[in-house]
Protein backbone atom coordinates (compact mmCIF):
# COMPACT_ATOMS: atom_id res chain seq x y z
CA UNK A 1 0.00 0.00 0.00
CA UNK A 2 2.62 2.51 0.65
CA UNK A 3 4.80 1.27 -2.15
CA UNK A 4 1.61 1.93 -4.55
CA UNK A 5 1.07 5.40 -2.75
CA UNK A 6 4.12 6.56 -3.27
CA UNK A 7 3.76 5.63 -6.59
CA UNK A 8 0.66 7.45 -7.62
CA UNK A 9 2.29 10.51 -5.47
CA UNK A 10 5.19 10.27 -8.21
CA UNK A 11 3.15 10.47 -11.60
CA UNK A 12 0.64 13.23 -10.00
CA UNK A 13 3.68 15.11 -9.08
CA UNK A 14 5.77 14.81 -12.08
CA UNK A 15 2.70 15.13 -14.13
CA UNK A 16 1.54 19.20 -12.51
CA UNK A 17 4.89 20.12 -12.22
CA UNK A 18 5.90 19.66 -15.99
CA UNK A 19 2.94 20.90 -17.07
CA UNK A 20 3.38 23.82 -14.58
CA UNK A 21 6.98 24.49 -15.59
CA UNK A 22 6.51 24.03 -19.95
CA UNK A 23 3.50 26.85 -19.09
CA UNK A 24 5.48 29.20 -17.04
CA UNK A 25 8.92 28.67 -18.75
CA UNK A 26 7.61 29.24 -22.66
CA UNK A 27 10.78 31.54 -23.24
CA UNK A 28 13.18 28.79 -22.04
CA UNK A 29 11.86 25.41 -23.70
CA UNK A 30 15.39 23.57 -23.18
CA UNK A 31 14.86 24.12 -19.03
CA UNK A 32 11.29 22.89 -19.60
CA UNK A 33 12.20 19.75 -21.12
CA UNK A 34 14.74 18.97 -19.03
CA UNK A 35 12.76 18.97 -16.23
CA UNK A 36 10.04 17.17 -17.96
CA UNK A 37 12.26 14.28 -19.33
CA UNK A 38 14.26 13.61 -15.84
CA UNK A 39 11.01 13.30 -14.32
CA UNK A 40 9.67 10.77 -16.97
CA UNK A 41 13.57 9.47 -16.15
CA UNK A 42 12.36 8.91 -12.39
CA UNK A 43 9.10 7.16 -13.03
CA UNK A 44 10.47 4.80 -15.49
CA UNK A 45 13.07 3.83 -13.16
CA UNK A 46 11.46 1.17 -11.13
CA UNK A 47 14.57 0.00 -9.53
CA UNK A 48 14.12 3.02 -6.93
CA UNK A 49 11.62 2.10 -3.68
CA UNK A 50 9.08 5.13 -2.22
CA UNK A 51 11.68 6.82 -0.01
CA UNK A 52 14.04 7.01 -2.81
CA UNK A 53 11.53 8.57 -5.22
CA UNK A 54 10.57 11.42 -2.72
CA UNK A 55 14.37 11.80 -2.63
CA UNK A 56 14.70 12.39 -6.46
CA UNK A 57 11.56 14.83 -6.08
CA UNK A 58 13.18 16.68 -3.26
CA UNK A 59 16.32 17.07 -5.04
CA UNK A 60 15.11 18.38 -7.93
CA UNK A 61 12.94 20.84 -6.28
CA UNK A 62 15.96 21.65 -4.49
CA UNK A 63 18.02 22.59 -7.74
CA UNK A 64 14.98 24.24 -8.89
CA UNK A 65 15.06 26.69 -6.13
CA UNK A 66 18.57 27.63 -6.92
CA UNK A 67 18.27 28.01 -10.31
CA UNK A 68 18.19 31.96 -12.45
CA UNK A 69 14.45 31.12 -13.62
CA UNK A 70 11.91 32.74 -11.25
CA UNK A 71 8.93 30.34 -12.05
CA UNK A 72 11.09 27.38 -11.26
CA UNK A 73 11.84 29.29 -7.98
CA UNK A 74 8.95 30.43 -7.15
CA UNK A 75 6.81 26.88 -8.01
CA UNK A 76 9.43 25.05 -5.72
CA UNK A 77 10.00 27.54 -2.78
CA UNK A 78 7.34 25.72 -0.55
CA UNK A 79 7.26 22.05 -2.37
CA UNK A 80 10.96 21.24 -1.13
CA UNK A 81 10.39 21.33 2.28
CA UNK A 82 7.53 19.24 2.03
CA UNK A 83 9.08 16.63 0.23
CA UNK A 84 12.06 16.89 3.10
CA UNK A 85 9.18 16.19 5.45
CA UNK A 86 7.69 13.30 3.25
CA UNK A 87 10.96 11.85 3.61
CA UNK A 88 10.88 11.86 6.90
CA UNK A 89 7.36 10.39 7.42
CA UNK A 90 8.31 7.41 5.05
CA UNK A 91 11.64 6.88 6.96
CA UNK A 92 9.38 6.46 10.09
CA UNK A 93 6.70 4.38 8.65
CA UNK A 94 9.41 1.89 6.65
CA UNK A 95 9.90 -1.49 8.72
CA UNK A 96 12.93 -1.56 8.84
CA UNK A 97 15.60 -2.87 11.84
CA UNK A 98 16.10 -0.16 14.51
CA UNK A 99 19.84 0.55 15.19
CA UNK A 100 19.39 0.38 18.94
CA UNK A 101 22.76 1.21 19.88
CA UNK A 102 24.41 4.07 18.32
CA UNK A 103 27.93 5.11 18.61
CA UNK A 104 29.13 7.78 20.80
CA UNK A 105 29.94 10.12 17.41
CA UNK A 106 26.33 9.58 16.11
CA UNK A 107 24.92 10.35 18.93
CA UNK A 108 26.63 13.41 19.55
CA UNK A 109 26.06 14.43 15.94
CA UNK A 110 22.32 14.13 15.71
CA UNK A 111 22.11 15.66 19.34
CA UNK A 112 24.37 18.87 17.83
CA UNK A 113 21.63 19.02 14.92
CA UNK A 114 19.28 19.18 17.21
CA UNK A 115 21.00 21.40 19.30
CA UNK A 116 21.09 24.07 16.56
CA UNK A 117 17.64 23.59 14.92
CA UNK A 118 16.13 24.27 18.28
CA UNK A 119 18.65 26.93 18.68
CA UNK A 120 17.53 28.34 15.54
CA UNK A 121 13.53 28.13 16.39
CA UNK A 122 14.09 29.78 19.68
CA UNK A 123 16.03 32.83 18.24
CA UNK A 124 12.95 34.24 16.38
CA UNK A 125 12.07 35.07 19.73
CA UNK A 126 14.65 38.17 19.68
CA UNK A 127 14.94 37.71 15.35
CA UNK A 128 15.03 41.09 13.63
CA UNK A 129 12.44 39.23 11.22
CA UNK A 130 10.69 36.72 13.25
CA UNK A 131 8.88 34.96 10.82
CA UNK A 132 11.98 34.48 7.92
CA UNK A 133 13.39 32.89 11.02
CA UNK A 134 10.97 30.83 11.85
CA UNK A 135 10.25 29.29 8.64
CA UNK A 136 13.84 28.37 7.72
CA UNK A 137 14.08 27.25 11.25
CA UNK A 138 12.14 24.53 10.15
CA UNK A 139 13.38 23.70 7.45
CA UNK A 140 16.88 23.02 9.67
CA UNK A 141 14.68 21.03 11.97
CA UNK A 142 13.64 18.97 9.04
CA UNK A 143 17.30 18.36 8.19
CA UNK A 144 18.04 17.40 11.87
CA UNK A 145 14.97 14.66 11.56
CA UNK A 146 15.99 13.45 8.68
CA UNK A 147 19.74 12.80 9.92
CA UNK A 148 18.06 11.57 12.79
CA UNK A 149 15.71 8.67 11.20
CA UNK A 150 18.48 7.98 8.26
CA UNK A 151 21.09 6.89 11.26
CA UNK A 152 18.61 5.21 13.76
CA UNK A 153 16.78 3.62 11.00
CA UNK A 154 17.47 3.33 7.07
CA UNK A 155 20.90 3.49 6.76
CA UNK A 156 21.75 0.25 8.41
CA UNK A 157 24.95 -0.34 6.57
CA UNK A 158 26.94 1.36 3.61
CA UNK A 159 25.42 -0.35 1.42
CA UNK A 160 21.86 1.90 1.62
CA UNK A 161 23.60 4.56 2.59
CA UNK A 162 25.17 4.37 -1.78
CA UNK A 163 21.78 3.97 -3.03
CA UNK A 164 20.29 6.58 -1.50
CA UNK A 165 23.23 8.79 -2.61
CA UNK A 166 23.60 7.46 -5.53
CA UNK A 167 19.94 8.74 -6.60
CA UNK A 168 21.04 12.35 -5.38
CA UNK A 169 24.58 12.13 -7.41
CA UNK A 170 22.59 11.48 -10.55
CA UNK A 171 20.29 14.17 -10.59
CA UNK A 172 23.01 16.97 -9.35
CA UNK A 173 25.08 15.35 -12.62
CA UNK A 174 21.61 15.72 -14.54
CA UNK A 175 21.57 19.40 -13.81
CA UNK A 176 25.28 19.80 -14.47
CA UNK A 177 24.57 18.46 -18.10
CA UNK A 178 21.50 20.65 -18.40
CA UNK A 179 23.59 23.27 -17.68
CA UNK A 180 26.37 22.58 -20.30
CA UNK A 181 23.78 22.37 -22.48
CA UNK A 182 22.26 25.56 -21.33
CA UNK A 183 26.03 27.36 -21.92
CA UNK A 184 26.04 25.68 -25.69
CA UNK A 185 22.72 27.32 -26.76
CA UNK A 186 23.86 30.56 -26.23
CA UNK A 187 21.46 31.31 -23.78
CA UNK A 188 22.46 34.79 -22.10
CA UNK A 189 20.95 34.18 -18.54
CA UNK A 190 23.84 31.30 -18.43
CA UNK A 191 26.54 33.83 -17.49
CA UNK A 192 26.63 35.86 -14.93
CA UNK A 193 26.90 39.93 -15.31
CA UNK A 194 30.55 39.13 -14.45
CA UNK A 195 31.02 36.94 -17.63
CA UNK A 196 31.06 33.98 -15.08
CA UNK A 197 29.52 31.06 -16.38
CA UNK A 198 26.63 30.00 -14.13
CA UNK A 199 24.74 27.48 -16.21
CA UNK A 200 20.84 27.21 -15.10
CA UNK A 201 21.94 28.38 -11.40
CA UNK A 202 21.25 31.87 -9.77
CA UNK A 203 25.14 32.54 -9.74
CA UNK A 204 28.17 31.18 -10.61
CA UNK A 205 29.32 30.31 -7.16
CA UNK A 206 26.46 27.66 -6.75
CA UNK A 207 27.06 26.19 -9.65
CA UNK A 208 30.25 25.75 -8.65
CA UNK A 209 29.21 24.17 -5.16
CA UNK A 210 26.94 21.86 -7.21
CA UNK A 211 30.52 21.03 -8.91
CA UNK A 212 32.22 20.74 -6.09
CA UNK A 213 29.69 17.95 -4.53
CA UNK A 214 29.33 16.37 -7.72
CA UNK A 215 33.02 15.27 -8.17
CA UNK A 216 33.82 13.47 -4.58
CA UNK A 217 30.41 12.08 -4.55
CA UNK A 218 30.46 10.26 -7.76
CA UNK A 219 34.04 8.65 -6.77
CA UNK A 220 32.53 7.83 -3.71
CA UNK A 221 29.56 5.89 -5.28
CA UNK A 222 32.77 4.32 -7.47
CA UNK A 223 34.67 3.38 -4.83
CA UNK A 224 31.93 1.56 -3.01
CA UNK A 225 30.66 -0.56 -6.83
CA UNK A 226 33.95 -0.14 -8.22
CA UNK A 227 31.57 0.36 -11.52
CA UNK A 228 33.43 3.01 -14.02
CA UNK A 229 30.53 3.39 -15.32
CA UNK A 230 29.42 5.83 -11.73
CA UNK A 231 32.62 8.38 -12.63
CA UNK A 232 30.47 9.39 -16.00
CA UNK A 233 28.75 11.97 -14.01
CA UNK A 234 31.49 13.12 -12.70
CA UNK A 235 32.76 14.63 -16.31
CA UNK A 236 30.39 17.68 -16.35
CA UNK A 237 31.31 19.07 -13.12
CA UNK A 238 34.93 18.61 -13.96
CA UNK A 239 34.49 20.76 -17.62
CA UNK A 240 32.03 23.24 -15.36
CA UNK A 241 34.19 23.82 -12.45
CA UNK A 242 37.01 25.57 -14.10
CA UNK A 243 34.16 27.43 -16.03
CA UNK A 244 32.58 29.06 -13.14
CA UNK A 245 36.49 30.75 -12.33
CA UNK A 246 35.54 29.87 -8.43
CA UNK A 247 38.61 29.89 -6.60
CA UNK A 248 37.56 28.86 -3.41
CA UNK A 249 35.40 25.70 -4.69
CA UNK A 250 38.81 24.85 -7.39
CA UNK A 251 41.15 24.90 -4.10
CA UNK A 252 39.02 22.88 -1.83
CA UNK A 253 38.29 20.39 -4.11
CA UNK A 254 42.11 19.62 -4.76
CA UNK A 255 42.54 19.94 -1.11
CA UNK A 256 40.03 17.41 -0.39
CA UNK A 257 41.53 14.70 -2.70
CA UNK A 258 44.80 15.42 -1.74
CA UNK A 259 44.32 14.84 1.95
CA UNK A 260 41.99 11.64 1.06
CA UNK A 261 45.20 10.31 -0.74
CA UNK A 262 47.93 11.09 1.85
CA UNK A 263 45.30 8.84 4.38
CA UNK A 264 45.24 6.12 1.49
CA UNK A 265 49.25 6.24 2.35
CA UNK A 266 52.11 7.02 0.61
CA UNK A 267 51.61 4.73 -2.39
CA UNK A 268 48.85 6.88 -4.17
CA UNK A 269 50.82 10.07 -3.50
CA UNK A 270 53.72 8.60 -5.41
CA UNK A 271 51.45 7.81 -8.49
CA UNK A 272 49.55 11.11 -8.60
CA UNK A 273 53.36 12.27 -8.94
CA UNK A 274 54.63 10.22 -11.20
CA UNK A 275 51.38 10.82 -13.57
CA UNK A 276 51.22 14.60 -13.32
CA UNK A 277 55.04 14.67 -14.08
CA UNK A 278 54.83 12.67 -17.00
CA UNK A 279 51.90 14.67 -18.31
CA UNK A 280 53.60 17.94 -18.09
CA UNK A 281 57.01 16.11 -19.90
CA UNK A 282 55.09 14.69 -22.52
CA UNK A 283 52.98 18.21 -23.28
CA UNK A 284 56.16 19.73 -23.04
CA UNK A 285 57.77 17.95 -25.69
CA UNK A 286 55.26 17.69 -28.03
CA UNK A 287 54.75 21.27 -27.94
CA UNK A 288 51.37 21.45 -26.60
CA UNK A 289 52.67 23.08 -23.27
CA UNK A 290 52.73 26.73 -24.26
CA UNK A 291 49.77 27.37 -26.35
CA UNK A 292 48.13 25.50 -22.93
CA UNK A 293 49.65 28.25 -20.60
CA UNK A 294 49.17 30.84 -23.20
CA UNK A 295 44.94 30.08 -24.05
CA UNK A 296 42.97 32.93 -22.62
CA UNK A 297 40.98 31.10 -20.72
CA UNK A 298 43.94 29.85 -18.80
CA UNK A 299 45.08 33.73 -18.24
CA UNK A 300 41.55 34.87 -17.35
CA UNK A 301 41.48 31.85 -14.48
CA UNK A 302 44.87 32.91 -13.72
CA UNK A 303 43.82 36.71 -13.18
CA UNK A 304 41.09 35.52 -11.10
CA UNK A 305 44.05 34.22 -8.48
CA UNK A 306 46.53 37.20 -8.95
CA UNK A 307 44.29 40.62 -9.81
CA UNK A 308 42.86 42.17 -6.68
CA UNK A 309 38.78 43.01 -7.58
CA UNK A 310 36.70 45.56 -5.38
CA UNK A 311 40.31 46.30 -3.77
CA UNK A 312 41.69 42.87 -2.48
CA UNK A 313 41.79 39.29 -3.88
CA UNK A 314 38.85 38.26 -1.22
CA UNK A 315 36.48 40.11 -4.20
CA UNK A 316 35.49 42.53 -1.47
CA UNK A 317 34.60 39.73 1.23
CA UNK A 318 37.42 40.96 3.85
CA UNK A 319 35.68 44.66 4.00
CA UNK A 320 32.42 42.17 4.71
CA UNK A 321 33.93 40.04 7.26
CA UNK A 322 34.68 43.48 8.94
CA UNK A 323 32.10 44.75 9.26
CA UNK A 324 30.27 41.54 10.39
CA UNK A 325 32.44 41.41 13.23
CA UNK A 326 31.55 44.97 13.95
CA UNK A 327 27.74 44.21 13.22
CA UNK A 328 28.33 40.89 15.94
CA UNK A 329 29.45 43.48 18.56
CA UNK A 330 26.22 45.09 19.31
CA UNK A 331 24.45 41.97 19.61
CA UNK A 332 27.44 39.47 20.77
CA UNK A 333 25.23 36.95 22.97
CA UNK A 334 22.01 36.22 21.32
CA UNK A 335 22.98 37.24 17.45
CA UNK A 336 20.12 38.93 15.36
CA UNK A 337 18.47 35.81 14.64
CA UNK A 338 18.88 32.38 12.60
CA UNK A 339 18.83 33.18 9.03
CA UNK A 340 17.90 36.64 9.43
CA UNK A 341 21.15 38.15 7.55
CA UNK A 342 19.62 39.06 4.81
CA UNK A 343 17.21 41.49 6.37
CA UNK A 344 19.43 42.52 8.81
CA UNK A 345 21.85 43.34 5.78
CA UNK A 346 19.57 45.49 4.14
CA UNK A 347 18.72 47.57 7.14
CA UNK A 348 21.77 48.35 8.06
CA UNK A 349 23.03 49.31 4.35
CA UNK A 350 19.78 51.95 4.13
CA UNK A 351 21.35 53.73 7.59
CA UNK A 352 25.20 53.62 5.70
CA UNK A 353 26.75 50.81 7.53
CA UNK A 354 27.69 48.53 4.37
CA UNK A 355 29.06 49.71 1.37
CA UNK A 356 28.60 47.24 -0.72
CA UNK A 357 25.47 45.18 -1.70
CA UNK A 358 25.90 42.07 -0.08
CA UNK A 359 22.81 39.69 1.36
CA UNK A 360 25.37 37.13 2.78
CA UNK A 361 28.71 37.37 5.07
CA UNK A 362 30.01 34.95 2.23
CA UNK A 363 31.35 33.20 5.64
CA UNK A 364 29.21 30.33 7.45
CA UNK A 365 30.86 30.61 10.39
CA UNK A 366 30.64 34.06 10.92
CA UNK A 367 27.40 34.03 9.78
CA UNK A 368 26.20 31.71 12.04
CA UNK A 369 28.26 33.75 14.83
CA UNK A 370 26.44 36.90 13.54
CA UNK A 371 22.69 35.65 13.71
CA UNK A 372 22.93 33.29 16.90
CA UNK A 373 25.62 34.98 19.10
CA UNK A 374 28.23 33.11 21.54
CA UNK A 375 25.35 30.70 22.62
CA UNK A 376 25.18 29.36 18.90
CA UNK A 377 28.70 28.42 19.51
CA UNK A 378 28.53 25.05 21.06
CA UNK A 379 26.22 23.48 18.74
CA UNK A 380 28.59 24.56 15.60
CA UNK A 381 31.10 23.54 17.25
CA UNK A 382 30.38 19.78 17.84
CA UNK A 383 28.91 19.71 14.59
CA UNK A 384 32.67 20.84 13.68
CA UNK A 385 34.64 18.64 15.64
CA UNK A 386 32.12 15.25 14.96
CA UNK A 387 33.21 16.34 10.73
CA UNK A 388 36.98 16.94 11.63
CA UNK A 389 37.02 13.29 13.72
CA UNK A 390 35.56 11.56 10.76
CA UNK A 391 38.17 13.16 8.31
CA UNK A 392 40.26 12.25 10.88
CA UNK A 393 39.67 9.38 12.20
CA UNK A 394 36.95 7.47 9.79
CA UNK A 395 38.21 4.55 7.78
CA UNK A 396 39.03 5.79 3.95
CA UNK A 397 38.30 2.66 1.70
CA UNK A 398 35.04 2.19 -0.23
CA UNK A 399 32.21 4.66 0.06
CA UNK A 400 34.30 6.58 2.93
CA UNK A 401 37.03 7.59 -0.36
CA UNK A 402 34.56 9.98 -1.61
CA UNK A 403 32.40 11.45 1.35
CA UNK A 404 35.60 12.10 3.08
CA UNK A 405 36.65 13.86 -0.07
CA UNK A 406 33.40 15.69 0.01
CA UNK A 407 33.79 17.27 3.83
CA UNK A 408 36.78 18.31 3.63
CA UNK A 409 36.01 20.27 0.28
CA UNK A 410 32.84 21.57 1.82
CA UNK A 411 34.19 22.71 4.98
CA UNK A 412 36.96 24.79 2.96
CA UNK A 413 34.25 25.96 0.78
CA UNK A 414 32.26 27.56 3.44
CA UNK A 415 35.29 29.67 4.68
CA UNK A 416 33.98 32.37 1.81
CA UNK A 417 30.34 30.91 1.03
CA UNK A 418 27.17 30.71 3.66
CA UNK A 419 25.53 27.62 2.62
CA UNK A 420 26.55 25.55 5.71
CA UNK A 421 22.72 25.82 7.13
CA UNK A 422 21.21 28.09 4.22
CA UNK A 423 18.31 25.26 3.70
CA UNK A 424 16.73 26.24 0.73
CA UNK A 425 19.49 24.48 -1.70
CA UNK A 426 21.25 20.72 -2.11
CA UNK A 427 23.90 21.82 -0.10
CA UNK A 428 22.96 21.64 3.68
CA UNK A 429 21.39 18.47 2.55
CA UNK A 430 23.86 16.84 0.71
CA UNK A 431 26.95 18.22 3.15
CA UNK A 432 25.39 16.62 6.21
CA UNK A 433 23.99 13.55 5.03
CA UNK A 434 27.50 12.69 3.83
CA UNK A 435 28.48 13.39 6.80
CA UNK A 436 26.38 10.92 8.21
CA UNK A 437 27.21 8.32 6.11
CA UNK A 438 30.80 8.41 6.71
CA UNK A 439 29.92 8.45 10.15
CA UNK A 440 27.83 4.73 9.13
CA UNK A 441 30.87 3.16 7.25
CA UNK A 442 33.42 4.64 10.03
CA UNK A 443 30.89 2.77 12.17
CA UNK A 444 30.66 -0.86 10.02
CA UNK A 445 34.57 -0.31 9.66
CA UNK A 446 34.88 -0.37 13.20
CA UNK A 447 33.11 -3.90 13.62
CA UNK A 448 35.03 -5.40 10.90
CA UNK A 449 38.52 -4.87 12.39
CA UNK A 450 37.49 -6.31 15.51
CA UNK A 451 35.58 -4.27 17.92
CA UNK A 452 33.72 -6.73 20.48
CA UNK A 453 30.00 -7.35 19.50
CA UNK A 454 27.72 -9.56 20.67
CA UNK A 455 26.31 -12.69 18.97
CA UNK A 456 24.25 -16.03 19.60
CA UNK A 457 25.68 -19.56 18.78
CA UNK A 458 24.27 -22.36 18.86
CA UNK A 459 25.80 -26.03 19.97
CA UNK A 460 25.18 -29.29 18.56
CA UNK A 461 24.28 -31.90 20.56
CA UNK A 462 27.56 -33.68 20.27
CA UNK A 463 28.89 -30.34 21.73
CA UNK A 464 30.85 -28.92 18.22
CA UNK A 465 29.62 -25.29 17.29
CA UNK A 466 27.13 -25.17 14.74
CA UNK A 467 27.50 -25.21 10.93
CA UNK A 468 25.93 -21.44 10.86
CA UNK A 469 28.19 -20.04 13.84
CA UNK A 470 31.49 -18.19 13.33
CA UNK A 471 34.88 -19.95 12.63
CA UNK A 472 36.95 -19.31 15.62
CA UNK A 473 34.14 -18.40 17.86
CA UNK A 474 34.27 -20.27 21.40
CA UNK A 475 32.44 -22.94 21.48
CA UNK A 476 29.56 -23.04 24.24
CA UNK A 477 28.95 -25.25 27.19
CA UNK A 478 26.31 -26.98 28.71
CA UNK A 479 23.63 -29.32 27.35
CA UNK A 480 21.91 -29.89 24.01
CA UNK A 481 21.06 -27.27 21.91
CA UNK A 482 21.51 -24.53 25.02
CA UNK A 483 22.19 -20.69 23.43
CA UNK A 484 24.98 -18.62 24.86
CA UNK A 485 25.87 -15.06 25.09
CA UNK A 486 29.57 -14.85 23.85
CA UNK A 487 31.71 -11.98 23.15
CA UNK A 488 33.28 -11.93 20.32
CA UNK A 489 36.41 -10.33 18.00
Amino acid sequence: MVERLGLVALVVGAACLTAVTTALAVGEPMIAAGVGLLLVALYLSRRLDGFQRILAVATVLLVCASSNMPALVSLSFYARYVAVGCLVLWALAERRRQIRQPDHPTRLFVGALWAAAGLATLSSVWSVSPLHTLQQAIALVLLAALAHVLLWRRWVDGKATAADLHVVYVLLSTSLVVSLGYGITGVAAATSFSDRFQGLYSNPNMLSIICALTIPLGWALYRQSHRRVQLIGIVPAIILLPMTESRTALIAVVVGGLWVLLRHGAGPVARLLVVTVGAVGLAYLFGMLPSVLGSTWLETLAARFTDPDNGDLSNGRSQTWQATVELWQSRPALGFGYASGIHLFEQTRQDGFFDVSVNLVHNSYLQWLLELGVIGLAPILLLLFVAIRVVLLAPVGALNSGLLWLIVTGLLIQVTESTMFGMGQPYPYVFWLSVAGALVRARAGRHATGVPATVFITARPDGRPHPHSPVGRRQPTGGPGRRERVSVR
